[in-house]
Order: C-alpha cells, then structure tokens, then sequence
C-alpha cells in the first residue's frame, strides 16, 4: 500500500489556506450530483434489462456508451472525494496485487472496463451469467455513490480543485482512450465530462466581467464542439486540441479563479496545485515522494550529490563511478544491451535505465523493488554486482576529504552520515528533471515548430497507437494521473533477442522477484520514453537495439503477436494495424521528446581524498 507522506512535508510545502464555510455554489453541486447519479443508476439498470432479455446487440452496447457517459458526469467529484470508489466502478480490468500482504492476496476488478470486453468489439453471447453478475456487482456500488461525498463541507476551492484535476484526467486518460480501449468512445466521453463541469462553472461564470464571462463560455463551447465533431477517435487531431483548445480553456478557467479570489487548496500532493495545465514549468514536484520532510532537496544537497556520483570512491575498488553506467551524454545510461558487472567481464541482470525523470515516479528499479531513490542509491552501492561497498567504507574514505567533510557540514545539520551520502545523491536524481522537449513547448503554445511527422507520430502516441494508455502523457511513465498514487507495470512478452516469429519468452521473472506474486511474473514497471533517442537498446534485457523495432513489436501485438504463449499478458495481443509511413512518424515523435539541456557536464574536479590520491588523477565517471 502506497506510503503516506508526513504532515510535516506537506505543511512545509503547501499553500496554507483557511478553512472556508460552505458556499451558495455547495447544495446545487450536491443536487446536481445526486441528479446525474440516479440518472447513471438508471443507465445501468436499462442495459441490465436489456442484457436478461437478449436485446439486439446494437442496443446493449449503445445501453453501455450511455451509462458510460453517464459515470463522466459524475466521475469529476467522486474521483476527487472518493477514488476507491471509483475504481470499483471504473477502475482498470486487471486483478490488484497486494504486494504489501504475505501471500497471493488479490482484489479482483470490477466496473464498467470490465464489462466493455463483454460487449466489443462484438457480444459475446455465451458469458451472459458473467456479464449479469458483473453488471449487478457495478449497480451495487451506483446506488450509493452520493455516500462519499461531504454535502455539507463543499467549498468553492474544494470545486474548483475537483475540476482542475478531472480537466487533468480528460487529457491524460479521457482523449487517449485509456478507459474504453474497446468502445473508443473516450472523445464523446470527455465530451460529457466537459459539459459537467461546464455547468457547475456556470454559477460561477455569472460573477466574472462580462467580457471575461462571454470569452469563458466561447472556450467552453469549442472545445465541447471539437470532441462531438471528431471524425473518429483514430482521426481527431488531439495535439492541435490541446494547443489550441484545451490549454486555453485550463488557462482561463485559472485566471477566472483568481478574478473570483477563489483560494488554491493546501496540497502535499505531487502535482503542484498552482498550475493550469500539465506542461506548465513545475507542474511536478519529486520531493513530495521522499519518506521524510529533512530530505526534501536543496541547493548545496543537489550539488554534493552530482560530485558523488561522478566520484569512484563510492565503489568498493574506487575506479568505478554511478556514472559509469549512468552517462549524462546518453541520458544516463551507457549503449550496453547490460552494464558489465563489477570487476569482471559478466555483465549486470538487466539494462541501465535512464535517471532523467526517475524522480517522477514512486517506484525504481524494472522490477519496482524500491519505492524511494534512497532506497535505490542503497541498494546500487551494496550490490555485489554494481558498486560492492558498504555504508561504513563509504563514510571512512569520504572522512579523508576536508573538502567532503565541509560539504556534508554545510548541506546536512548532522555532516557526513550513510543517510546523508544516500539523500544527496537522491537529491541530485530528483534534479534531473527534463520535461521541456519541443513537443511540451509546441502544447504550451511557444513559438516553435513540429514537422508534419512529428505531429502525426505525436497524434498517433495520444491515440490510435495506444502508446498514452501506458506511457502516460505529459511524463510518459507508467506514474497513473491525476492522483500520481499507483505506478503501473506491464506483462507484454519482452522476448530473449529480436525475432519476428516463434519468439521465446525472456527468462527475467521482473516483478516476481521482488514480491513473489504469482501474477507479477514477468511484469515490469512502465518507464518514460523521454530522451529515448539517446537509450538504446531497449527493455529490460537490451534485445531491441532501434526505435523501429520497438515499434513493430508493439505494432504486431507484444510477446503474443510474434508467437509467445502467455498467459496474462497486459498489452492487448491485437496488431494496432499501423502502416510503414505510420511506424516511422511514430519513431520520429519519439526522437523529438529529447531534451538534456543542462545535464551532460561533468565535474571538472573531483574532491582531493588524503591518502587515495591516485583515485584522484582519474577521470571523472570511473572505469571498470
């Protein structure tokens, strides 16, 4: 179960604010929620009824797009008062490990994305008593939805914040189909929840000048306008949406806030509750996933851990560095399909992953082993295979330094300690955040341009290649907006080397060897596809070498379409059907997501260490 952050980190970050009384705005909300969730129920018991008495198929799967669109109107207040309610109605279709628990404890799914495969791409009539029970198990939880919701402490922040952060889930998870992978009907969907929270901005709207009021509402109504007039979900042209409508609207609708003096509420969350839209500069804020508040990053923190991880003496042969296998010129990995090993010619378990961005996440490693970079850095040093030391040899050669010694002095109240190497260079991770490649800049509305490949690619990652469904948009990792709680990890059939047909399986348990759960055999955490260009080879075990071949791979299906017969996979096993001219745009988006600027210099000198001067003559990054 996901950790709690300290109250201490969120009162050092968050925007106090005071507690407001309930607004005129509160008891309309509530009855229009109450409203659209009867209407909802209704939806459901309509398709149940049509379900018990064989009803043309047509007629069951336009039930199921209703009662979808019915849980849009209410899915904004509920997801912002009671997310595991909401997952139980529309929660992900894939059993819930519980890693924390001894044994093979399991929560099975249940909801409206578990009843879609029942219904597309086709009906199937022989699983009726599974479909009837799923439906009765969902219709359980509709009756009382309104159960969660604080009628009588609603504030005009707590609506506006519950808004912000659906407006966040329309375009990572509504537009890219995340939830109707089958019925595609994301786009109308959205289109719905737009339209909800159009009408309870409404009152609000009223007290804003009218010119402000009247742009609002044109915003409002285009956007709304664009979803309904897609041509198709494959066809709609999300990245101009974005750019040209979305963002706007996100940015008037901030503006309007302010006009109202509508407060932002206190917030220890990840994502910055000051921001408008995703690609705003600090949308996220990696500290808020340390366990404890004195690791929250600084300056003089950040720097001692960029000379410690260029610095051999953290090894236990001191000529063997972080960077070693994490190069700033190759987005922090090294162009091996494996790091060899340390001291020898072997080579490490898995493939070095990038650290740019590892801070926006809340697990590491490929297997998720490690819920912190503290954790991490801890592991990395004691590893037999990585860095073999200990936290007591590292103090005792980091002793010898003055120049260390005075740094830990200045950077941590209590100096030099084994916590204090593993925070800085912790800290120095979290600082490696790169979210500013040409494509953020092109959503902010900057003046730069993206070529007619990249677009398409672009459009074709948002939607029908489904890449956004798992990669999740803005930062591309498996890290599940907008609450950034859970980080997804996938089965999808990596095979032993490249091959097109009677692939074999790689042997890598990933996930299963770190929590012993049978059904996380073979799965692995989603990474980001940021700087990608400069990662190759690719997955856990090096065995693509191009982004080409990513492509195709994902394009014929995952392991099950080149021939792996496994059970659970996660990535749909249908080819997404995408043509030649397609794959490469695709490769081409993916190449412009690069952006290093400012993270591949090397310390020019490395700390003298009395009495190891020779370790100080080489040169910064190590060797082997």
């Amino acid at each position: 179960m996901a950790r709690l952050i300290p109250l201490l980190v969120c009162l050092m970050f968050a925007t106090a604010v005071s507690p407001r009384p309930a607004t005129l705005a509160d008891q309309p909300v509530f009855r229009q929620f109450v409203a659209d969730k009867n209407r909802f129920q209704q939806d459901l018991q309509q398709l149940i009824d049509l379900v018990a008495t064989d009803a043309p198929a047509d007629s069951i799967r336009a039930a199921f797009r209703r009662s979808r669109e019915g849980y849009k109107r209410v899915e904004w207040l509920l997801e912002y008062y009671q997310p595991y309610m909401a997952m139980r109605v529309n929660g992900p279709p894939v059993v819930e490990v519980e890693e924390d628990e001894p044994g093979q404890h399991t929560t099975p799914p249940t909801g409206l994305q578990v009843i879609e495969p029942y219904l597309f791409p086709v009906t199937d009539r022989t699983q009726k008593a599974n479909l009837q029970r799923e439906l009765n198990v969902l219709l359980s939880y509709a009756v009382r939805l309104e159960q969660s919701i604080p009628a009588d402490r609603l504030t005009d922040g707590d609506i506006l914040d519950a808004m912000r952060q659906q407006l966040f889930r329309i375009v990572a998870l509504g537009i890219t189909g995340y939830d109707a992978p089958e019925s595609r009907s994301g786009l109308a969907e959205s289109a719905v929840s737009l339209g909800a929270l159009h009408d309870v901005f409404l009152p609000y709207s009223r007290r804003l000048p009218e010119s402000v009021g009247s742009a609002l509402e044109q915003r409002w109504a285009d956007a709304i306008r664009l979803l309904n007039e897609a041509p198709s979900f494959n066809d709609f042209d999300r990245v101009a949406f974005i750019r040209e409508q979305f963002y706007p609207l996100c940015r008037a609708l901030g503006e309007a806030r302010q006009l109202l003096s509508i407060p932002v509420s206190a917030s220890g969350r990840f994502l910055s509750p000051l921001i408008a839209t995703l690609s705003d500069s600090g949308a996220f804020r990696p500290d808020y996933l340390t366990t404890y508040s004195e690791f929250i990053s600084s300056p003089r923190k950040i720097a001692l851990g960029k000379i410690l991880f260029f610095d051999p003496l953290l090894s236990g042969n001191n000529a063997r560095s972080c960077a070693s296998c994490h190069r700033p010129e190759r987005a922090f990995t090294d162009g091996q399909i494996k790091s060899r090993a340390f001291g020898s010619r072997k080579r490490v378990d898995r493939n070095a992953p990038t650290l740019l961005n590892a801070g926006l996440q809340k697990a590491q490693f490929y297997d998720s082993r490690a819920l912190y970079l503290e954790d991490q850095v801890h592991d990395v040093l004691k590893n037999t295979h990585e860095m073999r030391t200990s936290p007591e040899e590292v103090i005792q050669k980091l002793s010898a330094s003055k120049q260390y010694r005075t740094w830990f002095n200045d950077a941590f109240s209590d100096g030099l300690t084994a916590q204090n190497v593993r925070n800085s260079l912790a800290c120095y991770v979290r600082s490696l955040t790169s979210l500013n490649a040409r494509p953020d800049r092109y959503l902010k509305g900057e003046n730069v341009l993206l070529s007619a490949d990249e677009q398409l690619g672009f459009n074709l990652f948002l939607g029908k290649a489904r890449c956004a469904t798992c990669h999740f948009f803005p930062i591309y990792n498996g890290f599940v907006p907008p609450h950034y709680e859970k980080v997804e990890s996938e089965l999808i059939g990596v095979p032993r080397r490249r091959k097109i047909r009677k692939a074999k399986l790689d042997r890598d348990p990933g996930k299963f060897n770190a929590y012993q759960k049978d059904l996380q055999r073979f799965a692995f955490k989603t990474p980001t596809v940021r700087n990608v260009a400069l990662t190759a080879p690719y997955m856990h075990n090096g065995s693509y070498r191009t982004l080409a071949q990513v492509v195709d791979f994902y394009n014929r299906g995952g392991g099950r379409g080149i021939g792996i017969q496994l059970e659970g996979q996660t990535l749909p096993s249908t080819p997404l059907d995408l043509n030649l001219q397609e794959q490469n745009a695709l490769v081409t988006f993916l190449n412009a997501l690069t952006d290093t600027t400012g993270y591949t210099h090397r310390p020019l000198h490395l700390p003298v260490v009395e009495g190891h001067q020779a370790w100080n003559r080489r040169k910064p990054g190590g060797r082997y």
